[in-house]
């Protein structure tokens, strides 16, 4: 519990820095990190499949490698530890060894498929800018590196770009609209940055404009992308939506807005999110976070159902009665939100806010790209807020609200398994908490 009891300690806000001047992750991490399997995604109709503590041991191992490629664990440099981890991502042997027919890269819907895609595309990036990891890489591997980032970047476009309004993600089943709360819309968005910064903004543009559907998935048959290509042609209507745009139904089978119809201009332009472009990705991202922990610090939440009428903390560890970041700017959005049926108020789904916003956080630090003159000053005050006290609900266990129904959520039992240990690690390194109010 030292990593929660931490965030109450008094610290100052941090300021941004140059990447050389910041700390590293602690040894323990690193080290539990390197030695945890490669994830694997697949393309299961209707259902989203990850693994999700892996995913975010990938992004330590690819930010560990970027400041300390050298370093040994187990005998290898963490530079190969990150380079053989791509490789088990980008290459999956013919015939594949899963009876299912599934490969191992993300799948590229877009998307709530962002709660773990977004750190494929961040460790993408920091492989290609850590030269130890980049030159193990083949050309065909670099090929591929590529290849899966436009892929990323695509199922972006169609989903959040200015000009697409699409209910749907790109098997043209699950549902998804990019004004959804940010657990859903934000993983995109941050891949979408992290694909600016990758290629540049004007070669990702020339990637949509001349997109060509049957030519692409001519590339991913190549490459074995099966997760991407069976995702891509499940529904047949996509093909014409990405190239052409046009109008799409929500399928009937669908549990909310059946029929419903929604609209878009495809693919082939260049992508915009709220006016900002790709010239532009820390703005894209500072939006996207500035909506993240966009609420002052509440614990009852009021959702008036029945005797009980608000949420509140369990008082597994004190008798405490609110966070002591009551009031504070940075509460995460999903502590005071709306679903389908009503209010919301979700410790689990600030989390999964956490998982997205975190990782993207510190990749933009290391890469330079993170700018406190234009936000991030007031946006890590904000993260760090947000985090502390999702932190302190998290210790006490929190009983909220969702779908109608009430729920109890805890660190050890509902947070940690889904990789809580990585997150929090990320954020105690490069993210000082500040301190709670003077009583």
């Amino acid at each position: 519990m030292k990593f929660i009891l931490a965030c109450l300690a008094l610290a100052t806000a941090g300021i941004s820095v140059h990447a050389s001047a910041l700390p590293t992750l602690p040894t323990e991490l690193i080290e539990r990190a390197v030695r945890l399997k490669a994830p694997r995604w697949k393309f299961v109709a209707k259902v989203v499949m990850r693994e999700i503590p892996e995913t975010f041991a990938l992004q330590v191992t690819a930010i560990a490698a970027f400041q300390e490629p050298g370093r040994l664990v187990d005998g290898r440099t963490l530079a190969t530890h990150l380079a053989d981890k791509l490789r088990s991502i980008l290459v999956t042997p013919r015939p594949t060894p899963q009876a299912d027919g599934s490969t191992n890269e993300p799948e590229a819907l877009g998307g709530i498929g962002g709660w773990t895609h977004h750190v494929p595309a961040h460790v993408l990036l920091l492989a290609k800018r850590t030269p130890a990891v980049w030159a193990q890489l083949s050309a065909d591997e670099k090929a591929r590196a590529d290849l899966l980032m436009q892929a990323l970047a695509l199922a972006a476009h169609f989903c959040l770009d200015d000009d697409n309004d699409y209910y749907l993600r790109l098997d043209g089943w699950s549902l998804n609209h990019k004004t959804w709360n940010p657990n859903i819309a934000e993983g995109y968005a941050d891949v979408i940055v992290a694909a600016a910064l990758y290629f540049g903004a004007d070669e990702l543009n020339a990637v949509f404009k001349g997109f060509d559907f049957d030519q692409f998935i001519a590339r991913l048959d190549a490459a074995n992308f099966q997760n991407i290509r069976r995702g891509w042609t499940w529904t047949p209507a996509i093909k014409d939506l990405m190239m052409h745009g046009g109008s799409i139904a929500v399928p009937a089978d669908q549990t909310f807005a059946q029929g419903v119809i929604s609209r878009g201009a495809g693919v082939r332009n260049d992508f915009t999110l709220h006016g900002d472009s790709l010239h532009e990705p820390w703005l894209i991202f500072r939006g996207q976070a500035l909506r993240m922990f966009s609420k002052a610090a509440r614990t009852r939440v009021e959702v008036g159902n029945g005797p009980t009428t608000t949420s509140h903390l369990l008082h597994d560890l004190s008798g405490a009665e609110v966070s002591p970041w009551e009031g504070q700017m940075g509460m995460f959005c999903e502590f005071e939100t709306t679903d389908w049926n009503g209010m919301r108020t979700s410790l689990q789904y600030a989390y999964e806010g956490a998982m997205i916003v975190i990782p993207t956080a510190v990749t933009l630090k290391l890469v330079g790209a993170w700018d406190a003159e234009r936000g991030g000053d007031v946006l890590e005050r904000r993260l760090g807020v947000g985090m502390a006290d999702l932190l302190f609900k998290a210790r006490e266990g929190y009983l909220g609200y969702s779908q109608a129904h009430f729920y109890e959520t805890r660190w050890e039992k509902n947070l940690q398994p889904m990789g809580g240990d990585f997150i929090v690690g990320l954020w105690q390194t490069y993210f000082a908490p500040p301190p709670p109010p003077s009583k």
